[in-house]
């Protein structure tokens, strides 16, 4: 799947923030990422709104869950890998 994202929000070391529409849904990621004691914090939010979205809530609900634990993993992997 294709996606262009629209950054909203960057506050350095902080969080990070960008929305992107894709097949008549319109998407929010939100990253927020605090310092704890041997490295940091990373938290992700996303939602998503629009018609497609209101036609299978459980389904997508599913899949917007199945994205956040993928990116999350992706992002630890990655970090470690790093480190």
């Amino acid at each position: 799947m294709h996606v262009t994202s629209t950054v909203r929000t960057v506050d350095p070391q902080r969080c990070i923030a960008w929305t992107a529409p894709v097949n008549g849904i319109d998407g929010v990621h939100l990253w927020t990422f605090k310092k704890v004691r041997g490295g940091v914090l990373v938290t992700t939010e996303e939602s998503w709104s629009g018609a497609p979205v209101e036609a299978d809530i459980p389904g997508n609900q599913a899949n917007l869950d199945a994205g956040l634990n993928d990116w999350v993993h992706r992002l630890k992997d990655t970090a470690e890998r790093s480190a």
